[in-house]
């Protein structure tokens, strides 16, 4: 079966119009399974989220496109999916209500409402045909929180077929709004306006949101007994409808392609798949280098702000060596506690995976998760957003120690003096070893330094290799076992282990290369320095 159509050297980055896409020729990675499952659906309202740039806003518009009973749009789909589905049928049936609700603003929410709600009126609906309490919408009626239901019986009684009530972007209001004093009055507002539209009403065909978060312990949702919602960790038949599958990307890339695409954009977990982000990838071949697309178009502060530091140390523990989280999940979130920054782990882990920045594996126990980053690009995310802004006040002198390592005596004890000095007031924990390597691995990131950490090289896997303008470090760490252990001969043993083991094979001599040995013991440190003589 074919799945990517179009231009493949015309790539939009920006469009949701599914129109656009098609009739301008762009690539496209047809997603019109999306259109039968819908149909095919049972419950009459269904809710979606996901991360966002992973196509929810495409999708719907081109559910619209091919609903609406106002258009002829058959060639649109010519060739795609859905045109050998048995629900093609169904094609141009519906009257179909589409609202963006990223188009209210807390200075306007209601008032846009009643703006889209008009634009939708004008285009179903005759002077004669608008009832009068659809009518009041044209006048000062901000405050009806029923004007939706009203326009959907409307319109079911002028077409004799029940309409379909799109709604993009449901939760950003609030998300938008989570910290303003305005946060409770829209919501409260949103709610009626959902139990209004969409509980148990028999003027509905279906209602369909979409969304990032699942926000339903707050009553946002709760008045809406016949929603069924359709997460990131539930596996379903729309697992594959957004975002970018396996099938897909081995379509659209080549070879070589692929397996890069696969190290940096793939292994986010939705149900019983794993996705590639789409809008990373694309961006990929559009500009033809890898990097970190997807999350440098976002803005975590909420993530940040609701980070504590063991928090910290489990995430930055998660960069550093690729380990995991096991923790147990809620799956529904309430804004109003994340607005007051009192989650637990429960919420502050199934946010970060919700919004996409990690993602998980069940285990046995079905209340438990495995956490963990997926790929490189989401690693470069959180070093760059996450670690960055929490260390940002630890490393201001970091980049000076290191500017001056070249004396080494001199950094050596200048760098031990730092990191004695950020332990002093650190959780150092049973893992000493473990400790003092992921707290100087987010120092060093946090100090603006591309660094890796246990990668293999040579005859094993150093503990860090920091990246300067001028130069390279290997770091490896010795714990002692008890207190009278010499931390200096720890520190001297170190050095000997990277030269033992070769860990600065392959290391590029066009710099120098600098072995540190840090041998420690709960607070305390010793720092050998050594540069490194390539052989001539």
């Amino acid at each position: 079966m074919q799945r990517v159509f179009g231009d493949r050297n015309r790539i939009d980055l920006g469009s949701s119009e599914f129109r656009s896409f098609i009739s301008q020729g762009s690539l496209y990675i047809d997603k019109t399974m999306f259109i039968e499952h819908v149909l095919q659906e049972a419950s009459n309202v269904l809710l979606f989220t996901r991360p966002r740039r992973t196509g929810k806003s495409l999708n719907l518009d081109m559910l619209r496109t091919f609903l609406d009973c106002k258009q002829d749009t058959k060639y649109l789909f010519k060739e795609l999916y859905i045109e050998d589905s048995q629900v093609f049928e169904k094609i141009n049936s519906y009257p179909v209500i589409y609202l963006n609700f990223k188009e209210l603003r807390a200075e306007n929410y209601k008032d846009k409402l009643n703006e889209l709600i008009q634009k939708v009126t004008l285009c179903y609906l005759t002077d004669e045909q608008t009832n009068r309490w659809v009518s009041r919408c044209f006048e000062q009626s901000a405050e009806d929180t029923g004007a939706l239901r009203n326009l959907i019986e409307n319109i079911h009684e002028a077409y004799g077929v029940k309409p379909f009530v799109l709604i993009d972007e449901y939760d950003k209001p609030l998300m938008d709004n989570i910290s303003s004093s305005k946060y409770d009055n829209i919501r409260d507002w949103l709610k009626n306006i959902f139990e209004s539209a969409l509980k148990d009403n028999p003027h509905l065909e279906k209602g369909i949101m979409v969304g990032v978060t699942r926000v339903s312990q707050e009553g946002l949702l709760s008045g809406l007994n016949n929603l069924d919602v359709y997460d990131v960790f539930r596996a379903s038949a729309f697992d594959g409808d957004f975002s970018l599958t396996e099938e897909e990307a081995v379509e659209l890339l080549g070879s070589g392609q692929l397996e890069a695409a696969r190290e940096w954009y793939n292994n986010y977990r939705v149900g019983s798949k794993k996705l590639y982000t789409m809008y990373s990838v694309l961006t990929y071949i559009k500009n033809g280098e890898l990097g970190n697309y997807w999350g440098m178009s976002g803005s975590m502060e909420m993530l940040i702000d609701a980070l504590t530091p063991e928090r910290t140390d489990a995430i930055t523990n998660l960069i550093a060596s690729g380990s995991e989280i096991e923790t147990q999940i809620e799956r529904r979130l309430s804004l109003r506690l994340l607005r007051n920054m009192d989650i637990d782990d429960d919420s502050y882990y199934s946010f970060a995976i919700q919004t996409g920045y990690l993602t998980y594996e069940k285990l046995a126990d079905i209340k438990t998760f495995r956490v963990f980053l997926p790929n490189k690009e989401l690693r470069e995310v959180w070093e760059s957003f996450i670690l960055r802004n929490v260390l940002k006040n630890k490393h201001r002198n970091l980049r000076e120690i290191f500017k001056n390592i070249a004396a080494t005596e001199e950094f050596s004890h200048n760098f031990q003096d730092f990191v004695s000095f950020q332990l002093s007031s650190y959780d150092i924990g049973k893992e000493l070893e473990k400790t003092y390597h992921v707290l100087v691995f987010g120092l060093i990131l946090g100090a603006g330094f591309k660094c890796n950490s246990n990668r293999e090289r040579g005859y094993g896997r150093y503990d860090l290799w920091l990246e300067g303008p001028e130069f390279n470090v290997i770091i490896e760490f010795k714990k002692a076992r008890k207190d009278t252990e010499d931390l200096e001969d720890l520190a001297t043993a170190a050095i000997a282990q990277i030269d033992k083991r070769k860990y600065y094979a392959k290391f590029p001599d066009s710099k120098p290369l600098y072995k540190v040995g840090v041998g420690c013991y709960k607070s305390e440190c010793a720092v050998e320095t050594v540069l490194h003589e390539f052989d001539a």
